[in-house]
């Protein structure tokens, strides 16, 4: 009886996560069989982030060491690790999958595997089947992700949502402290190597745990809590030691505020709602959970339920919408009042955010399992959520671009080049596609470069960059030697002299091997 039970529960879990595989291809789509990026910024970036990561580890280097901002002392921690979706991506690269599919394929498999732990959470939080099919599905379907296609990253919600499981599971479960200690600290480990702002996010959420904790006088379990959450959190510093030497803190007035309308806002390209959003939302701000969630919160609300856990998800629901506003705020555009983001900046790390709308998905996933927890009770309005749901996000396919290897690639990987600098260097964060494009083209050889591309440079980065396009004046030619740079391609430039020049029937492509000039 007990094995016919177990192989049913696993064929549930089977038949819900390839079902949710296919809802998070659809949504996406067609990005799972296709060879293309969505863009040429991020897309690109990442992709030849978790190559360099397997990269690095087959040859033994460390892969945090990144072969970019070469010449910076403050070069390193300026980035997402994407550790856990480079591994992932081993596989792939193995069978020689192309790198831009690799890529999509682990975005879509994101999605899908963030809501099937939405969906294992739900089940733990004693939601009906219905329910929990109900969470995973909307989760999956948030415009919230569409709003980060560019983002790999942000689908790496899935850690935290398992985190958050077995923080709950270690405060309430007496009998498996340890195994419940030990992935609540693995799923911390994971979320860091895989987002810093949701392992930033997920450690305010562990916070707000544990507060809620002391004024509910349930603190018996919270030592042990406790000793695994700081276990999980140390180990995760060890990778974070050179962000923390190049962290930056932005003035609170620079950080980007969300507007207000951004909590009615579906992803522009719904067929059904996108008339709902206004020219005000910032492109990376969909907040808007859909009519499915709202309702099914709203009844959740006025019932009778006194789970445990729920006080909890309304202060997650509250803090996290609140935290996503940003500095001031913002309804039509127009700045209203300072917002509750001004007190939360002064915690630690705070004011490192960019973009605190990014914060808002913690306040979704509550929202969405208390809606599943009251829709669960009627399969029929189950149903009709995840229906809703997926009709009011669909939009047409994701536009996808085509993305050239530069022509001199193959010629660079057969040269002995400590260091390569590629002029000229594009320092305008509004159009990183320049740098990435040439980050992507070095795959296949990982030569270390002066260029590179981040939200935050180094500190000389842009007075360097300056003087080397200056070339071939002689201030550019001295920094080069005092660079170590062996060699120079030029973009859009021939020059008979150089050692080659190559074309792609667009743009002329000329190398000088600064040994030779």
């Amino acid at each position: 009886m007990l094995k016919e039970w177990g192989n049913s529960k696993l064929l549930v879990n089977l038949s819900v996560a390839l079902l949710f595989l296919l809802f998070a291809s659809v949504v996406t789509w067609p990005l799972l069989i296709s060879p293309d990026p969505h863009d040429h910024a991020d897309t690109l970036f990442n992709t030849w982030l978790i190559h360099w990561n397997n990269f690095a580890i087959f040859s033994g280097n460390n892969p945090v060491n990144q072969p970019i901002f070469e010449g910076f002392q403050d070069a390193d921690g300026r980035n997402d690790f994407l550790l856990a979706q480079s591994t992932v991506a081993i596989p792939f690269q193995l069978l020689g999958v192309n790198p831009i599919r690799t890529h999509n394929l682990l975005l879509v498999l994101s999605l899908a595997f963030a809501g099937y732990a939405m969906f294992i959470l739900a089940g733990e939080l004693k939601v009906s089947i219905w329910g929990r099919l109900f969470a995973g599905a909307v989760t999956i379907f948030l415009p919230y992700f569409q709003s980060h296609l560019w983002h790999l990253q942000l689908f790496s919600i899935g850690f935290s949502i398992l985190a958050l499981l077995y923080a709950l599971r270690l405060l309430e479960d007496k009998s498996k402290l340890k195994s419940n200690g030990l992935m609540l600290g693995l799923f911390i480990l994971l979320q860091c190597l895989s987002s810093l702002y949701f392992w930033y996010f997920l450690n305010l959420s562990l916070v707000i745990l544990i507060i809620t904790q002391v004024v509910r006088k349930k603190t018996k379990l919270l030592p042990n809590f406790l000793l695994w959450w700081f276990l999980g959190n140390i180990i995760s510093t060890i990778f974070l030691l050179n962000h923390l030497a190049s962290s930056t803190q932005w003035s609170v007035d620079t950080i980007t505020s969300t507007d207000l309308t951004a909590f009615i806002a579906p992803w522009q390209s719904s067929y059904l709602l996108s008339w709902m959003r206004t020219e005000f939302v910032h492109p990376e701000a969909a907040l808007w959970p859909g009519i499915s969630v709202i309702t099914g919160f709203i009844w959740f609300f006025f019932s009778k339920q006194k789970e445990n856990y729920y006080k909890y998800f309304f202060v997650l629901i509250i803090f996290f919408s609140l935290f996503s506003l940003g500095p001031t705020l913002v309804v039509f555009g127009k700045p209203i009042a300072p917002a509750p983001f001004r007190f939360f900046s002064i915690l630690p790390g705070c004011s490192s955010i960019r973009l605190p709308a990014r914060a808002a998905i913690f306040a979704l996933i509550p929202m969405i399992l208390l809606a599943g927890k009251a829709l669960g009770k009627k399969p029929v309005a189950a149903i009709a959520g995840i229906v809703l749901s997926a009709l009011t996000v669909f939009h047409p396919p994701v536009a996808t671009t085509r993305v050239a290897i530069f022509p001199y690639t193959e010629w660079l990987k057969e040269q002995n080049i400590e260091r390569i600098l590629y002029l000229p260097i594009s320092y305008d964060i509004r159009r990183p596609e320049i740098e990435t494009q040439r980050m992507f083209s070095s795959i296949s050889h990982f030569t270390p470069s002066i260029n590179g591309y981040s939200t935050t440079l180094p500190e000389q980065y842009v007075s360097y960059a300056d003087i080397l396009n200056s070339w071939p004046s002689e201030e550019a030619k001295t920094l080069i030697t005092e660079l170590n740079i062996d060699c120079l391609v030029l973009e859009n430039c021939e020059v008979e002299t150089s050692d080659t020049i190559f074309t792609d029937n667009r743009v002329h492509f000329s190398v000088f091997l600064v040994k030779n000039n």
